[in-house]
């Protein structure tokens, strides 16, 4: 049981402490974003020869490496698309009239070099891993990508509980494209796909016989289980963004605190 609870340890840590991070980033004085930014593209770049040579290696520790691996390129992803350096040719407000269609159009504007260079990320993770032994990068970043992208939907299909405190001021326009609703036509399928997708990783988990399969496999389902987690947080008035309350922007930690207690 050791090897599901350091898997369980490092899985929660990450999608904690990672999450935040970025969220902290973001709204540090934008001045300081370029170098900010900076830095992280150098850490980016750097991850992805640390990908390169972990891939050959199915131990334990180049598992847990792996793992976090995928977490740094996906924070780096996140930084630069909230930060705006790698957004969208749409930069503009949802308007009132536009149906479903018009805000996927429109949404889809607001992401699209985002969307790209997440398409050669993952393009590059599997020529990488591919045929390797270690391919936990590959599988974890995956599973961010399936699971955001279930998220967009929702979000453009409309949610309940939306923390649009966290977003920065310069992408103030996307709360238009996110209506609140208890409940939209997406949801209980995204809920269904999340649940099995992180039923199959850990039965895989379950079933391996190497230490670092399943330590591998049991991280990356953690983090399915995470994202499904994170569906359910979008439907219900969980006051969730108080765990990220050392990250909350300038000016809304009592908002956030306030939010918390009214649920």
């Amino acid at each position: 049981m050791t090897e599901y609870a350091l898997a369980l340890l490092v899985a929660l840590t990450g999608w904690w402490f990672s999450t935040g991070l970025v969220l902290w980033l973001v709204h540090r004085p934008d001045r300081h974003h370029r170098f900010i930014f900076a830095i992280a593209t150098l850490i980016m770049v750097c991850s992805f020869f640390a990908v390169a040579h972990v891939s050959d290696q199915p131990s334990l520790g180049s598992t847990v490496v792996a793992f976090c691996l995928a977490l740094l390129l996906w924070g780096w992803l996140e930084m630069g698309y909230l930060m705006g350096f790698v957004t969208g040719p749409h930069q503009q407000p949802c308007p009132d009239s536009a149906g479903v269609l018009g805000r996927l159009v429109r949404g889809l504007g607001t992401t699209l070099w985002h969307e790209l260079v997440l398409l050669a990320m993952v393009s590059l993770l599997y020529a990488i891993s591919v045929g390797k032994p270690n391919q936990i990068t590959l599988w974890a970043f995956s599973v961010l990508w399936l699971m955001r992208w279930s998220a967009k939907l929702n979000l453009v299909l409309g949610v309940r509980n939306y923390n649009r405190e966290w977003l920065p001021a310069h992408l103030s326009y996307l709360d238009s494209y996110i209506p609140r609703r208890s409940l939209n036509v997406l949801f209980p399928l995204s809920l269904t796909m999340g649940s099995v997708l992180t039923y199959l990783l850990l039965h895989t988990a379950y079933l391996a016989t190497d230490l670092s399969a399943v330590v591998g496999f049991t991280l990356v389902g953690m983090l399915a289980a995470l994202g499904t987690l994170e569906h359910v947080f979008l439907m219900l008035p969980l006051g969730d963004s108080v765990l990220w309350l050392w990250a909350a922007p300038m000016g809304q930690k009592d908002k956030v605190v306030v939010d918390f207690e009214g649920t």
